[in-house]
């Protein structure tokens, strides 16, 4: 995946009483963020969808806090590919509010949504994929 940068506020909805960003939230901006990049490279989920069947679900993530995001903030997520195979790809999302304030690695598995049974990467997808420019290796066919 091309690297990708998307820029959200923190809404009051996002945060709890003390205006800081719920530990879900950013859950949330990460998903958006996954969704832009891929419209971003003319490759949306609904086009992935619509031609294949497919969809990319979230097989494990794993997020780390190191400052929080508050009330009102532009908070920017940058999502990079770091590798990917045949059904998965690995994505590392940074979030930054001047400097970095979490950092989540997610591991998407390619299924067909009517059964939830792991697919191969759509062609136009796995290009997308292995065009990374951090250099992130291609796993497998």
């Amino acid at each position: 995946m091309i690297r990708h940068e998307h820029t959200a506020r923190v809404y009051f909805a996002d945060t709890d009483a003390g205006g800081v960003m719920y530990h879900a939230a950013y859950l949330a901006f990460a998903e958006a963020a996954r969704t832009e990049a891929l419209r971003a490279a003319g490759a949306p989920h609904a086009d992935m969808l619509a031609e294949h069947g497919v969809i990319f679900m979230v097989q494990r993530i794993n997020l780390s806090y190191l400052r929080p995001a508050r009330l009102d903030d532009l908070v920017r997520v940058t999502t990079e590919t770091l590798c990917h195979s045949a059904a998965t790809v690995r994505l590392r999302q940074s979030f930054y509010v001047a400097d970095k304030i979490a950092e989540l690695e997610v591991t998407l598995v390619c299924a067909r949504l009517a059964t939830g049974r792991p697919a191969r990467i759509p062609p136009r997808w796995r290009t997308l994929l292995a065009a990374d420019s951090s250099g992130g290796p291609d796993l497998g066919q």
